[in-house]
């Protein structure tokens, strides 16, 4: 399962809120139901920190 990436997704809704969320959810083209099902590959790993960091403004953590 993908406890990695929705704990991006959870991040990403406490720092931007629901807007945060969707703008995540849009530039991964990867939608929080869906990445629950999903495998934590390096490559959404990897995708998700950039993304995240590049939303907020600060480094990504790592889960």
């Amino acid at each position: 399962m993908a406890e990695r990436l929705m704990h991006y997704y959870s991040y990403i809704y406490d720092e931007k809120g629901l807007t945060g969320k969707m703008m995540l959810a849009q530039k991964t083209k990867i939608p929080s139901v869906k990445a629950a099902i999903l495998v934590d590959s390096p490559e959404h790993i990897a995708l998700f920190k950039k993304l995240v960091t590049e939303l907020t403004g600060k480094p990504a953590p790592d889960f």
